[in-house]
């Protein structure tokens, strides 16, 4: 399964800040600016439900690091990127959309990203409300089971179930 256009744009952004914050890798909070400057559903819902993230930047801007040229993801940007292939698959869509990302992201309790995202208010189910109140969204339920539970995630289920 493969990104979309906008999901790769999104990565590529994200690339950008890491190296605007003078960061040697890009992690899932990079990403998540980078879906807050552009004009995406998670943006949208993020907006609606005045989920704020000033203090997530502040943090990345004083976490000043020697600038480097190459850069890489951190392993837990990585497996949130693979597992939203899972998330992808379980709501039928042929493409991974930045939803799916976030989605991931909620679903790891391993995940830096995902926990800040819910000391911020946010958590899997409400936010896929969210998503179907603004797109179509229709799951396999068992996938959704599996997907939606923080153990099963933390225990890779989504990866070993997408090896399948």
């Amino acid at each position: 399964m493969k990104f979309n256009s906008e999901l790769e744009k999104i990565i590529s952004d994200s690339r950008l800040i890491a190296i605007d914050l003078n960061s040697g890798h890009i992690s899932s909070f990079h990403f998540i600016i980078a879906i807050l400057k552009s004009d995406n559903l998670p943006q949208k819902i993020f907006e609606s439900k005045s989920w704020k993230f000033e203090k997530l930047i502040k943090i990345l801007k004083s976490n000043e690091k020697q600038n480097v040229e190459k850069y890489f993801l951190t392993k837990e940007f990585e497996h949130t990127l693979k597992n939203a292939k899972y998330y992808a698959r379980t709501y039928l869509d042929k493409e991974v959309n930045p939803e799916h990302i976030i989605l991931s992201m909620l679903a790891d309790k391993k995940s830096y990203a995902g926990k800040y995202l819910n000391e911020i208010g946010m958590d899997y189910s409400e936010f896929k409300i969210e998503c179907k109140k603004t797109r179509k969204m229709t799951s396999k339920s068992v996938l959704e089971f599996f997907g939606s539970n923080r153990f099963l995630v933390s225990i890779g289920l989504p990866k070993i179930i997408n090896g399948i």
